[in-house]
């Protein structure tokens, strides 16, 4: 005899949970080009005798709208910050930096002669050749 439990898990579907998991992420991943195919496929396929609504129209528009405006604040913060580490930069070269070496757990002091950017991260190079991160840096004299 068979129950049939409402609240029971099937484990047999659990691959597909965790294929669903998986899309979820990429799910967040999705950009303004697969948003806009994805309501030109829905208008393309929508039936003629009943059409979208407006209401849910204008309102996938102003998502898509808002997502816009997200995405240019987003790179223009990005590039503000990053003209803002320039400048805190420049205005160390020249100056005596003390720093301690991540790997040795060594004070590293010295002038630096120029900064620069590696993988988005700021570094000052000091007169002695060494590299330091600006996060890094505890003195300037």
């Amino acid at each position: 005899m068979m129950v049939n439990n409402p609240n029971a898990v099937d484990i047999t579907n659990s691959t597909a949970y965790e294929s669903d998991q998986k899309s979820e992420g990429a799910r967040d991943e999705l950009g303004k080009d697969s948003f806009l195919n994805l309501l030109t496929t829905q208008l393309k396929n929508q039936n003629p005798l009943k059409p979208m609504d407006n209401t849910k129209f204008i309102s996938q528009m102003a998502q898509f709208s808002s997502l816009e405006q997200m995405n240019n604040m987003n790179s223009s913060l990005s590039q503000f910050i990053k003209s803002q580490s320039v400048s805190q930069g420049a205005s160390l070269i020249g100056k005596t930096v003390e720093t301690v070496n991540e790997d040795t757990g060594k004070t590293v002091k010295g002038t630096v002669k120029e900064v620069g950017f590696e993988d988005d991260k700021i570094f000052a190079y000091l007169e002695n050749d060494k590299k330091v991160s600006m996060d890094g840096i505890s003195k300037i004299y």
